[in-house]
């Protein structure tokens, strides 16, 4: 059985709400594991 493996980006505006950890939750409570998280700011010249 292949391993499937997604990207999830949270936008900007959940983070604001803080509602990143909440979203996190969910993954986990729907037996989704999180391997890696990186919150990483952009500015506006990149």
């Amino acid at each position: 059985m292949a391993v499937e493996r997604t990207l999830s980006i949270i936008k900007p505006d959940a983070v604001e709400r803080n509602l990143d950890n909440e979203i996190k939750s969910f993954f986990e409570k729907n037996s989704l594991r999180i391997l890696k998280s990186k919150k990483v700011k952009i500015s506006r010249e990149e």
